[in-house]
């Protein structure tokens, strides 16, 4: 190689290394900022936000921003501390945005705490290219929260994903997102005359929000959304505690307190199997169990797989779960922190 082609590459590498540096210190400054505008906004709200760090790092193929002794606590009195989160931006790709949660997070509001603990936890956050969010996907294994006075409860993966769909207009016959949700190995405390097995072995929903959510504060915006005719098109729901299996499709919707209203379609098996343990537990009389085993075994069809499966209406209504014509239980009503913003 001549002399001349040397220094032709050399200058070249030269530029390349220094354009590379260049746009790494450009867009760490970027996300610096980002973070300190949100600490500033959140402030100007009312929230109390305080790091102890923040630390850059991940050249030359991407952008790390380490944020440590995170605190936030909102004018409602809702808080959350975390030990560390990682934002990272990957220079070839930077619309695709990861966080790393893993560790401790302390969270407590709305007369409630809890410490959880995750082995990993890490959202990627995927956006358009004027910066908004196309959608995001999260998960994370080896979960547990620890609660005063009750056994942990131990989760071994959970997935969760969220997809805009940007519809057209703003009618409510229209998807503007598509969510999914997957459990898999849910410990629960050992509760007394529990009487499902404690762990549940997987819990899936697959769903789409009918027309768009807009505004803020969060809260103001899905009532807005809700009184407007706001619906979530439940296209799936399974869930696998033995010895209950159930399948269900149907729709949810918000009260004017903002609680679940829910109508499914159901498949269930593991319905006799359920009655006896309600009997052993206390929670049903042995003489009513009885009578309906009788009509489960009755109204039961075998599904492709020759399994008994019983298909009813199941109704979450004024908080109360009902399955076909039988009152089955009250549900607690979801606690619905201030309108904050």
């Amino acid at each position: 190689m001549s002399l001349r082609l040397r220094l032709i590459v050399l200058i070249l590498a030269g530029l390349i290394v220094a354009g590379v540096s260049a746009y790494w210190f450009h867009v760490a400054g970027e996300l610096r900022k980002g973070i300190d505008a949100f600490a500033e906004q959140r402030r100007a709200a009312g929230w109390t936000v305080e790091m102890d760090s923040v630390q850059m790092s991940g050249f030359p193929y991407a952008v790390t921003a380490r944020l440590s002794g995170v605190d936030l606590r909102s004018p409602a009195g809702l808080s959350w501390h975390g030990d560390g989160i990682a934002i990272t931006i990957p220079l070839p790709t930077p619309l695709n945005v990861t966080i790393d949660m893993a560790g401790q997070h302390i969270l407590a509001g709305l007369g409630w705490s809890g410490i959880v603990t995750a082995g990993t936890a890490q959202t990627r956050l995927h956006l358009h290219t004027d910066g908004t969010l196309a959608g995001f996907t999260f998960a994370a294994s080896t979960l547990v929260l620890e609660q005063p006075g009750i056994e942990p409860l131990a989760l071994a993966e959970a997935t969760v994903t969220f997809d805009r769909l940007d519809p057209p207009d703003t009618g409510h016959e229209t998807p503007s997102a598509g969510l999914t949700l997957g459990l898999r190995g849910l410990d629960l405390p050992d509760i007394a005359g529990q009487p499902l097995a404690r762990r549940i072995d997987s819990f899936q929903v697959e769903a789409r929000v009918m027309g768009t959510i807009t505004g803020s504060p969060p809260l103001a915006a899905v009532t807005v959304w809700s009184n407007d005719g706001g619906t979530v098109e439940l296209d799936r729901i399974a869930l696998d505690w033995l010895p209950l299996s159930l399948d269900a499709d149907g729709t949810l919707a918000l009260d004017a307190h903002l609680q679940p209203q829910v109508a499914l379609s159901a498949r269930v098996r593991g319905a006799g199997e359920v009655m006896v343990r309600l009997v052993q537990a206390g929670l049903v009389e042995p003489k009513m169990a009885s009578t309906a085993q009788v009509m489960l075994a009755i109204m039961a069809r075998p599904d492709l797989q020759g399994r008994p499966t019983l298909s009813l209406p199941l109704t979450l209504q004024d908080g109360i779960l009902t399955a076909g014509q039988i009152r089955i239980m009250r549900v607690p009503p979801l606690p619905i922190p201030a309108l904050v913003p």
